[in-house]
């Protein structure tokens, strides 16, 4: 049917199921009071009518409704097990990487006790051969500062005796010696002498 045929009974339908009523309750104002048979069973005949038409032409567009509904149920359905199966790979995923998140930190954790002992053997490396530096350096110094009261002390010793024997030689000696040890110094000398010559 065209449009303008649904249109002219809809309308035709409307006017009726408006006039219809109106005119049996007009006809019962005269004389009796209440619901007859006839009007109860007229006014079920005109909701089914009105129920008909109704259905009848909105039919195409109900079908339309629910197949369009039946339709989007069905991408939504389909959407939300996609995402259902998504959020489920990404919880096998998450969980595969904690589990190798474990795994992660505990050979960190070997790796960093690793290059702490390194670092410690280093550490313990560096210290020794530092104190192996300060100790010969030490000794050196030791050795130096011995050496040098070793001289000391043999200049004070040769200078302490030279004093002793010049001490010596003046109360012991006196003049008829001292010239018999210069007449010998004289005579050693030129016999030096001679011998260079």
């Amino acid at each position: 049917m065209d449009t303008v045929k649904k249109t002219f009974l809809i309308l035709l339908f409307f006017v009726l199921t408006c006039i219809l009523p109106a005119v049996a309750f007009a006809s019962s104002e005269g004389g009796e009071s209440g619901w007859g048979w006839w009007e109860t069973a007229g006014r079920w005949v005109n909701l089914a009518i009105l129920f008909g038409v109704i259905i009848y032409f909105s039919r195409g567009f109900i079908s339309k409704f629910f197949s369009d509904r039946r339709g989007s149920i069905k991408t939504e359905i389909e959407e939300a097990d996609a995402a259902r199966k998504s959020a489920e790979a990404e919880l096998a995923e998450m969980k595969g990487k904690m589990a190798r998140l474990d795994q992660e930190l505990e050979e960190l954790q070997k790796q960093a006790d690793e290059n702490a002992r390194k670092e410690k053997a280093k550490i313990e490396a560096e210290a020794a051969a530092e104190s192996e530096k300060i100790i010969s350096s030490v000794k050196g110094e030791v050795d130096g500062l011995m050496r040098a009261a070793r001289d000391e002390l043999k200049s004070y010793a040769g200078q302490l005796a030279v004093d002793l024997a010049a001490k010596k030689i003046r109360t012991e000696m006196d003049e008829t010696s001292q010239d018999q040890v210069v007449k010998r110094f004289l005579d050693d000398l030129s016999e030096s002498e001679g011998e260079k010559r």
